[in-house]
């Protein structure tokens, strides 16, 4: 039976500024999806925003003192980005003045926002944590969020700005920064931070530009509908060209990447999961690590997950909770097992296979969701273990992944030169 959506049901039933709604959706639905304690952080427990509005508030002063004493600059090559990695790096080496958004609060050489800006930000940051669903939806909160974009786009019109990269499109700040750009006929940009969990076109409505790590990603979104005139491969900063070679396949440290729970909908409606299948991947993973004489390795929980929770319901001594760095975490494992995930791409990266578990039924995988290359199976390169029974298979007869996959989903060296042509400065 099809999902009702609740959200889509107070869209079609409100009057409610469809951009606007837009723009809240991301926050509302974390009212509504992100609870229960397998989340580090989850909705309902996260009344915690006085402590930190405290320490906003002598940030914004320390942002203010700093920003009194400099004289804003006018130029024709700015940019506001939050962008991840090095990526604002790479903007300045050709030659644009790259802003941080003011929502970060953080001071800018080029630009600054004035006193109310900032305090509008503050209290709708303060609003989405403290306000409930209901709250979120009344009059007055959406007339102050209608103030508030009318005075980020006066505060975009007077920088001169030319155009913003963001890192997502959902988050409230991002989308109506991008609504504004849209509105103001300057290009924007969605620098991809990951191998996409799904593909569709409602990226490109959002934003006139996606920046993506490779051309595999480029393909893929291609084949989801959206125009390959909009879509641009830049590479990504940190890795340089990987060389193929035959990757690490061992038992002795083994690292289990979880099967995390989404905090809110991907945007193509909704999908409805069952935590208790975050429990049901480890344990089998368990058998059949077990079959193979293992006795023990180290679980990885996403950043969003609560570890506690997990150790509810498995075996403390087989998995060991890793709290290293990634970088330190992948360097000691031997073999990763895994869902869809970036960090498939990193452990090739650094030369150990990392064996794709999805157990899937009806083509879903155990959180409802359809898998999406390269975790479903279309490259035979990427070996997928649909079931237990297979990841058994695959371990006992060591199946490893193609790392020439790494250089399609990953395009070297990194270049945002093409960028220029784009911004038309």
């Amino acid at each position: 039976m099809e999902n009702y959506y609740l959200f889509n049901y107070i869209k079609n039933n409100s009057s409610i500024d469809e951009k606007i709604f837009d723009a809240l959706k991301f926050e509302l639905e974390q009212n509504i999806y992100y609870y229960g304690n397998q989340f580090k952080y989850p909705k309902e427990k996260l009344k915690k925003f006085k402590t930190n509005y405290i320490k906003l508030l002598v940030k914004l002063f320390r942002v203010l003192m700093n920003n009194s004493f400099k004289k804003k600059i006018q130029s024709n090559k700015i940019i506001f980005s939050n962008a991840y990695f090095s990526v604002n790096e790479e903007l300045k080496k050709i030659g644009f003045n790259v802003c941080s958004p003011p929502w970060l609060l953080e001071f800018n050489k080029e630009y600054a926002a004035d006193y109310h800006l900032y305090k509008k930000i503050l209290n709708i940051s303060k609003s989405f944590s403290d306000k409930s669903f209901s709250e979120l939806l009344e009059e007055k909160f959406l007339n102050d969020i209608n103030d508030f974009k009318h005075e980020l786009k006066s505060f975009y019109l007077n920088s001169n700005a030319r155009s913003i990269v963001v890192p997502n499109d959902v988050s409230f700040y991002e989308n109506i920064s991008l609504q504004i750009f849209k509105e103001l006929q300057k290009p924007s940009f969605i620098f991809l931070h990951g191998l996409p969990g799904r593909y569709n076109s409602i990226d490109e409505n959002r934003s006139d530009y996606l920046l993506v790590w490779g051309e595999k990603i480029k393909d893929n979104y291609i084949k989801a509908g959206i125009n390959k005139n909009k879509i641009f491969v830049t590479g990504h900063p940190y890795y340089q060209n990987c060389v193929q070679k035959e990757l690490k396949f061992g038992f002795d440290t083994i690292l289990i990447i979880t099967k995390a729970m989404n905090g809110a909908q991907h945007s193509d409606g909704v999908r409805l999961s069952d935590r208790g299948n975050l429990i049901v991947y480890l344990l089998s993973i368990q058998i059949a690590l077990k079959k193979l004489n293992v006795t023990s390795v180290r679980l990885r929980p996403h950043p969003s997950e609560n570890p506690e929770w997990y150790y509810q319901f498995i075996d403390k001594n087989f998995f060991i909770f890793d709290s290293d760095t990634l970088h330190v975490s992948l360097n000691k494992s031997s073999l990763v097992i895994g869902p869809s995930s970036t960090v498939f791409l990193e452990s090739i990266y650094r030369g150990i296979n990392y064996l794709v578990y999805e157990p899937v039924k009806e083509n879903l995988d155990l959180m409802n969701y359809t898998l999406v290359p390269p975790f479903d199976g279309s490259d035979s390169r990427v070996p997928l273990a649909r079931n237990e029974e297979e990841l058994f298979y695959f371990l006992k007869n060591r199946i490893i992944t193609d790392s020439t996959i790494f250089n399609d989903y990953i395009q070297t060296p990194f270049n945002m030169h093409f960028i220029k042509s784009l911004i038309n400065i």
